[in-house]
């Protein structure tokens, strides 16, 4: 408490002397905090109940300190100190936490539309299929610069990274399970009814048992959406992957990931969405097979978990199925208040590849399961709201099989996340 109570004075006198040497500047300063609170009660939450698996609970809380200064036309920055764990993971007789620095970035205009952004930023675009938040997490984060030029409708974002483990002064190992350098450009047209971006990856992973040398892969792709009228809407989206497996035996890339989408709003408090989300995979048995020279299986690298494949969190979260996925889903909102909101999903799951048993002597057919996913959301004002979760899957031998095992008693899950944001500060000077 003591830290915090000097982070908020030294906080206060940087304003008060903003406000006497700049004081004809149009500038503002807000500090915000969030306290995120998640109970959740598994059922076989990410893992299916096989074998002597129990049920089990936590509560997981996540709270934040959110700083946001900007100075028009000049500069902005943004700084989160952040805290996540589950309760009872620490001691009672005052153990430090796992207090880090989630947001750490400052963004400086240089000229008219374009700009310059650097330090620990997120990185979100489009629909998240491969950059996104993870907010369910809350830990994706990147060390990097982004050059940003947007006017007249059009913006183009290209991002550097370059990670090292501390200081070093020669080549070393980098041994976290993370790029060692990661270049993007990311280009944007939007207009009343056409929002269509592009994106191209590169990213250099070193090869696996300590070895120096960089092996590239690569992403690209589009994510097209086109508004027809007030009530429908459709949406296209597609990336293909190629180069070197960076983590394995260096093998050929030749992936993909698809999106179609249809999203029907009869009226303001109604709207539907059919859609299929395919991911594409390598069948166990080309896996599994030394000579074959090619990886089929898509990288979804920082995209959503949570947010897309059923808020179980069947896929790539525990379990990345090397046969892909096939989603297909029907999604439906009510607005049941001025104040609340219904989400109702639907999702069938296939393979995209052929899966067969360890040994290869089964093959199973291509249907992992359905699931079923229902939330209710509620706004209580402007700085709280609440979300209450159940979700239910009926898993088949094909999933199962990814376990070894032939039978489940059921999988579900019921949650709640209560999102609190007090605001501490809000000025403009």
């Amino acid at each position: 408490m003591k830290t915090l109570q000097k982070l908020i004075f030294i906080t206060l006198g940087m304003v008060f002397w903003s406000q006497l040497t700049f004081g004809q500047e149009e500038q503002t300063f807000t500090m915000q905090g969030e306290y995120r609170l998640n109970p959740l009660y598994s059922h076989g939450f990410r893992i299916p109940m096989y074998g002597d698996r129990t049920d089990e609970g936590y509560v997981s809380q996540r709270t934040r300190i959110i700083m946001n200064y900007e100075k028009k036309g000049d500069l902005s920055t943004e700084f989160i100190l952040q805290d996540l764990r589950a309760w009872g993971t620490y001691r009672n007789n005052g153990q430090a936490g796992n207090l880090s620095i989630f947001r750490a970035w400052v963004e400086k205009e240089l000229v008219d539309g374009l700009s310059v952004k650097f330090g620990r930023q997120g990185f979100i675009y489009g629909d998240q299929y491969i950059l996104g938040g993870l907010n369910w997490g809350g830990n994706m984060a990147h060390d990097a610069a982004l050059l940003k030029y947007e006017k007249n409708g059009y913006k183009v974002h290209a991002a550097f990274a370059y990670n090292t483990t501390g200081f070093d002064l020669e080549q070393q190992n980098y041994p976290l399970a993370n790029h060692k350098n990661m270049q993007f450009l990311w280009a944007s047209k939007k207009t009343d009814r056409l929002n269509a971006n592009f994106v191209f990856m590169n990213r250099g992973l070193e090869k696996p048992n300590d070895e120096l040398d960089i092996r590239y892969n690569h992403t690209t792709g589009l994510n097209i959406g086109y508004k027809i009228n007030d009530q429908l809407s459709v949406k296209g989206i597609g990336y293909y992957q190629f180069g070197k497996d960076t983590v394995g035996l260096g093998k050929d890339i030749s992936a993909y990931l698809y999106s179609a989408q249809v999203k029907f709003s009869p009226n303001k408090k109604l709207s539907f969405t059919l859609g299929t989300d395919v991911v594409s995979g390598t069948s166990t048995a080309n896996a599994s097979d030394p000579n074959y020279n090619k990886k089929n299986n898509f990288d979804i690298l920082f995209g959503l978990r949570h947010g897309y494949y059923g808020y179980l969190d069947y896929f790539y979260t525990k379990l990345w199925p090397v046969t892909g996925v096939e989603d297909y889903y029907f999604k439906a909102k009510i607005q049941t208040s001025p104040k609340s909101s219904m989400d109702v999903h639907w999702h069938a799951f296939f393979s995209n590849a052929q899966v067969s048993s360890s040994d290869l002597s089964t093959t199973f057919d291509d249907y992992y399961g359905s699931e079923l996913d229902l939330r209710w959301h509620y706004k209580q004002s402007n700085n709280m709201k609440v979300t209450l979760g159940y979700s239910h899957m009926w898993v088949t031998d094909t999933y199962l099989s990814y376990y070894n095992a032939d039978s489940s008693d059921g999988s579900s899950t019921v949650y709640a996340v209560i999102v609190v944001k007090p605001t501490f500060l809000n000025m403009s000077f």
